[in-house]
């Protein structure tokens, strides 16, 4: 550490640290608007200026490096004059009628209403009103005159693109966005036009940002200090009466959002700084369409029922009579059930309980992909190796080389692409494998793509490329080397040659990215690895990740896939398992379908004698349904979900449920009930946890009592087995999960939907978006 002084107090920072961070860790305050956390210093705005004993002028403390023994002085009377005097500057250039005004406190009644014209032209007219840091500043520095000629920029008010507007007229040229947009994000949108008088922020071309490479994260939003950004929603919501925190559910990482409320109702999230999961990033879902998710006009209201062949609207008990009766009738043919992916822990350990116990029989979960992690844990168990699932996201900044293999991280995993933005501009390289995606082919040292059918023999190549860059043996000392060295070449001689596609030098060069750098990461997606030969490619990966001395995380897609996997025992994943449901959904030698899940695009589904359809919003699958019960989301309950990390994350509610809408784990204990089951006494979710921390050893810290502790609580994995090498068969074997017409053969449509709602649907800015996005890899395909 290294020690200083400031304004004659004894400080430690550590080496590499700027004053200005120094101070800010130890509650010294520093005016400032131009630097933020994580963002390389600009030292723009020249309000942190410091005097320094023994340095000649007034340095930025922003960009000034501690050093040892620095004697720092931060408040003296010519130091606040010329901040006041710099800030006036600044002002100068930015609406600043209210800022001085010495009434601004009497007009705080009618700030609501005169909000919402088109023109900021004043503090009172800006949706950033009372959460504005130049406001701060200007209270701070006792500002009451602007003493330099007013100076209106007259930008036009850019409102193409969705989701926010930008307007530069209140822009203090702090260029935070263009920093968080290219050093955080790896976007750069925009930049900073021209220099002098005429410097802005723009776009190349002033193209929309639509035409930019912009992701609408919403990045530039959090971290500007003015209204220069708007999101468009908030336009006339004034100050949130709330806000609390919640875990985002679109996605497989599970970011901690913020969610400001008023009256009753979601009016905007953001990425909770410091979070472990996603540290104050977020994606366009969770950022802008959360709102949306739970306050949409889709939302089933009221439990139905099905009389004299019309839907009516009828109550708890009646409705849950009615289906209990009917599923009584149906149990000794084992009804089919099939269950959301997208619920709360809790909501899925008594989803698959009322199956098993009360149903007699075997429920299906909707994933809308293959789970790569269940293939992987199912295929090295069958070797009796326990390969670890958990990992922390962060670590993958520490990675040297990072292999991204069958996987679009840049929109499946946006916030886990950021961690691998950092590697690279830290020196680590990275190899892509079967990608689409521009932005991870653009930051690739290497771009492998195989033809299909080919992908076992590309990694073939490229362990036997390793091997011949080591012909040392240096992995003879692990148990398998001998037998997986025969069986390479054996299998070399009957699978056949690579892609040819897959251009020799690209595999050299991979190879020697692997030999010559490490530590080495593989993240591993649906497009490498699904398949007919699934078995033998998981097995390849294995001594391939084990040759490269590497760590192979399979991605998980599904908020809360890993929590299913954990749940669901691995008996319940087997082939006969998943012919037997597939045959009942689509042939229907069952009477009965319990729906609590999507089927969206699953055509041969033949329509029930009986379904009972529980779900958050109106769908095609409702039509026929004789029994509709309205589920509450996650917003309107609490529990817990497992992150692609394997981190348990605990949620709160946010909102009341609209209408009579319920909890699905209330939904099933009260069906249980009716069913005269008396295993489901369960009145609150903590009371499922406990049991389930029981239950299920892997989910022991899940309770209420380990998540108290104040530590990161994570599943709990088996005890490492012993790590060997895998011999490679030379005939294909097909994968238990893999081929199969159950559990994965339901598939959700789209990916980008909640529950069965398709968010591109719901949001004109999303499918904009989206469309971009997949014009650009039709693009990249010709």
């Amino acid at each position: 550490m290294v020690k200083l002084k400031i304004n004659g107090r004894e400080i430690s920072a550590a080496p590499g640290a700027t004053v200005l961070e120094a101070a800010q860790a130890n509650g010294i305050r520093i005016p400032n608007l131009c630097a933020s956390k994580g963002l390389t210093p600009l030292g723009g705005c020249r309000l942190c200026l410091v005097e320094i004993k023994g340095k000649r002028g007034y340095l930025p403390a922003c960009c000034t490096a501690v050093e040892e023994g620095l004697d720092v002085t931060t408040e003296t009377p010519r130091l606040q004059a010329l901040r006041r005097q710099t800030l006036e500057l600044i002002l100068s250039e930015h609406p600043h009628a209210c800022l001085i005004c010495s009434e601004k406190t009497e007009c705080e009644e009618y700030k609501s209403t005169i909000r919402k014209v088109g023109e900021v032209t004043g503090c009172v007219l800006c949706p950033k009103n009372g959460r504005c840091e130049l406001q701060d500043i200007v209270t701070e520095l006792k500002i009451d005159q602007v003493r330099w000629p007013a100076s209106y920029r007259n930008f036009e008010v850019h409102r193409e693109d969705p989701f926010f507007d930008r307007n530069y007229n209140l822009c203090i040229l702090c260029a935070r966005c263009v920093r968080v947009c290219q050093e955080v994000r790896g976007a750069a949108a925009i930049s900073v036009l021209f220099r002098g008088p005429q410097a802005a922020i723009g776009t190349c071309l002033d193209l929309p940002l639509l035409d930019s490479g912009c992701q609408f994260c919403g990045a530039c939003i959090d971290i500007c200090p003015t209204g220069s950004l708007t999101e468009r929603g908030l336009k006339g919501e004034g100050r949130p009466e709330d806000i609390r925190e919640t875990v985002c559910p679109l996605c497989s990482l599970g970011c901690a959002l913020e969610a400001d409320l008023t009256k009753g109702r979601i009016v905007c999230t953001r990425p909770k700084e410091e979070a472990p999961a996603n540290r104050g990033q977020a994606c366009v879902k969770g950022r802008f369409l959360i709102r949306d998710a739970v306050h949409s006009p889709k939302r089933l209201l009221r439990p139905m029922v099905r009389r004299d062949g019309e839907l009516v609207e009828a109550g708890w008990d009646d409705a849950l009579d009615f289906a209990a009766q009917r599923l009584e009738g149906e149990k000794d043919k084992k009804p089919v059930m099939v269950v959301s992916s997208q619920l709360a822990l809790e909501d899925l350990y008594v989803a698959q309980k009322f199956a098993r116990q009360v149903l007699n029989t075997e429920p299906a979960i909707d994933f809308p992909h293959p789970s790569i992690p269940a293939l992987f844990r199912a295929e090295l168990r069958k070797e009796r190796i326990s390969g670890s699932l958990n990992f922390e996201s962060c670590s993958l900044g520490s990675a040297r080389t990072i292999v991204i293999a069958g996987a679009d991280i840049v929109h499946s995993h946006p916030i886990l692409w950021l961690d691998v933005l950092k590697a690279v501009a830290q020196g680590a390289k990275l190899i892509v494998w079967n990608s689409k995606a521009e932005a991870q082919i653009r930051r690739a040292a290497v771009s492998l793509r195989t033809e299909p059918g080919t992908e076992l023999a590309d990694l073939l190549g490229l362990s036997r490329r390793l091997l011949e860059r080591r012909p040392e043996d240096p992995r003879s000392d692990i148990t398998g080397w001998g037998e997986f060295r025969t069986s390479l070449e054996s299998a070399g001689r009957t699978i056949g040659a690579s892609s040819a596609e897959t251009a020799r030098e690209d595999l050299d060069s991979a190879a020697r990215l692997l030999h010559e750098t490490g530590p080495t990461v593989f993240l591993i997606g649906p497009g490498l690895v699904w398949g007919p030969d699934t078995a033998r490619l998981v097995r390849a990966l294995w001594n391939l990740a084990l040759l490269s001395e590497a760590r192979i995380i399979p991605l998980a897609v599904e908020n809360n896939e890993r929590g299913v996997l954990e749940i669901w025992p691995p008996g319940s994943m087997d082939e006969a398992f998943e012919v037997r449901v597939g045959e009942g959904l689509g042939k229907n030698r069952s009477g009965a379908l319990y729906l609590a899940g999507n089927l969206s695009g699953t055509a041969e589904m033949a329509v029930p004698d009986f379904l009972i359809v529980q779900s958050c919003y109106e769908s095609g699958a409702g039509g026929t349904a004789q029994v509709l019960l309205p589920a509450a989301t996650w917003a309107e309950t609490e529990g817990t979900f497992i992150n692609a990390e394997g981190r348990i994350q605990r949620f709160q509610r946010l909102v009341d449920p609209p209408g009579e809408a319920k909890p699905d784990w209330w939904i099933f204990c009260r069906l249980a009930e009716k069913m005269r089951s008396r295993d489901f006494p369960f009145q609150t979710p903590a009371e499922i946890a406990e049991e389930m921390s029981r239950a299920v050893p892997s989910l022991h810290e899940v309770s209420g009592h380990h998540l108290k502790r104040g530590r990161p609580a994570f599943v709990v994995e088996e005890k490492p087995s012993v790590v060997r090498f895998i011999p490679l068969d030379s005939t294909v074997r097909e994968s238990a999960l893999s081929g199969s017409t159950g559990l994965f053969k339901l598939r959700a449509g789209t990916p980008d939907y909640y529950r069965g709602l398709d968010l591109q649907e719901t949001s004109k800015g999303l499918r904009k978006l989206r469309e971009r996005d997949r014009a650009g890899h039709q693009k990249q395909e010709k």
